[in-house]
């Protein structure tokens, strides 16, 4: 087995049980050389490289060396090569969900791009810590970020009402339009003149309310006026 390395830059191309030698003919055209000493280049790929070390090959796209390796130990290697590349990857990924969990400076976009790395309102509870202010929390898929510290319990969870001093749920990305309405989430600030989504009906908002305690569908508020058209 072969290891065909570039000699600018020691990068491995690949391997191959036997190399295609090859030489230029009098007519400009690439033909196989039976014989590999007298071979300048080689083809891999269905690219032209010239051997290092041999004249010189016209039109060949650059200089490779041509390594003799034991192909059970280059397949071990890159076994382990990517275990541990595998390995990296899920600490990496457990050092990122720590921080988001612990960080108090993400903003509502970037939480709203990976809700999933939150602490659940399950975890909070079972931690039975003090969250900071303006930590980020998933309960049951709606992000709430913390209003100001406090130390979760069973009967005060964000989504209850009157916690909106403590919870404020983190409004999704949607334009607000008629077309593209904002899933309307008890307590979220609402916006006059843009349009929120509840319960299959769009309705249009007619007053900024922060925080919203009442449902667009609210009998007699005039603060909402339901979409027909």
């Amino acid at each position: 087995m072969f290891k065909i390395i570039k000699a600018s830059s020691g990068e491995s191309l690949g391997m191959t049980e036997a190399p295609t030698y090859i030489k230029k003919a009098d007519n400009g055209c690439y033909n196989l050389c039976p014989e590999p000493s007298e071979a300048p280049g080689i083809v891999y790929g269905g690219v032209v490289y010239h051997l290092l070390g041999r004249p010189e090959l016209d039109g060949a796209e650059d200089t490779v060396a041509l390594e003799e390796t034991d192909a059970g130990v280059e397949l071990a290697e890159a076994k382990d090569a990517t275990a541990r590349s595998a390995k990296m990857a899920g600490q990496m990924q457990v050092a990122a969900k720590l921080y988001v969990q612990a960080s108090t400076s993400i903003t509502d976009a970037q939480a709203l791009e990976m809700p999933d790395l939150f602490l659940t309102w399950a975890e909070v509870l079972a931690a039975g810590t003090q969250l900071s202010k303006d930590t980020i929390i998933n309960d049951g898929n709606q992000l709430y970020r913390v209003v100001q510290p406090v130390t979760p319990q069973e009967h005060q969870a964000p989504h209850d009402e009157g916690m909106l001093a403590i919870y404020r749920p983190i409004d999704q990305t949607h334009a607000g339009t008629q077309e593209d309405p904002i899933p309307f989430v008890y307590g979220m600030d609402t916006e006059q003149g843009k349009y929120y989504g509840y319960n299959g009906k769009v309705y249009l908002c007619n007053l900024t309310m922060t925080p919203c305690v009442w449902p667009p569908e609210t009998p007699g508020l005039w603060q909402w006026s339901e979409v027909t058209e």
